[in-house]
């Protein structure tokens, strides 16, 4: 056992962030000591050592509480358990195991009220916690930091999506400003070819060239001012 424990024990990371005393996200303990931060279906939620555990039950061996971090033992060196998710090492596993094998936490008496860690261990009550509990606690804070990793990693995705989209929004609009740009200025040369080329003013008289004349000029300062713009967006 001990060959094997060497075999599958990390060395120690940083604790992920953690809060000192409230109330777990999943059962609802009132904990004076720690509460580990976990993604968990999208949702950031404080949860105690525990329950860490019994949300992420393919993420260790729940014997030797070796952290997998998404590479699970080759199948022909661990049992699956037929009723959850976990994977246990098969040294780890009673000898012989059992057909179909369940992980403790479900062959557990009262499987509902299973807990890997008693949480008033940790409440600073004059307990001392022993090398089980600490290789808990160090399991649970490393899948809780893994969650929050994989929770930094969506977001980062996330927020690249959204600046793809809001870059191919302003190739849109300036393509259309483009566009609409482009039918004023053929509008406006039609109307000139219309009246007889030049201004177009000389076959008109009185009012009618006056009105021809100001439509024309508006047309073009529209035209102009569309494609300043389209300048400045591009530019």
């Amino acid at each position: 056992m001990n060959n094997h424990h060497q075999q599958h024990q990390q060395p120690p990371e940083p604790p992920p962030l953690t809060a000192s005393g409230g109330d777990c996200g999943n059962c609802g303990a009132h904990l004076r000591g720690l509460l580990h931060n976990v993604r968990l279906r999208g949702i950031q939620r404080k949860l105690c050592t525990s329950c860490v555990l019994r949300l992420h039950p393919s993420s260790f061996c729940p014997v030797c509480f070796a952290f997998y971090d998404s590479n699970p033992p080759h199948p022909s060196k661990r049992f699956a358990c037929s009723k959850c998710a976990s994977f246990t090492h098969s040294l780890c596993a009673s000898t012989p195991p059992p057909s179909p094998y369940l992980c403790p936490p479900c062959s557990a008496p009262s499987p509902a009220s299973f807990t890997f860690f008693r949480n008033d261990a940790s409440t600073g009550g004059g307990r001392r916690i022993d090398g089980k509990s600490a290789a808990v606690i160090l399991c649970a804070a490393r899948v809780a930091s893994a969650s929050m990793a994989k929770a930094v990693a969506v977001a980062r995705i996330e927020a690249e999506k959204k600046a793809k989209d809001a870059a191919f929004a302003r190739k849109r609009a300036r393509e259309a400003l483009e566009r609409v740009a482009l039918l004023i200025t053929k509008n406006v040369n039609a109307t000139q070819n219309n009246n007889g080329g030049g201004d177009g003013s000389a076959q008109l008289s009185g009012s009618a060239a006056s009105f021809f004349n100001a439509n024309k000029k508006q047309n073009v300062n529209v035209s102009q001012e569309l494609v300043n713009n389209v300048k400045t967006e591009t530019g």
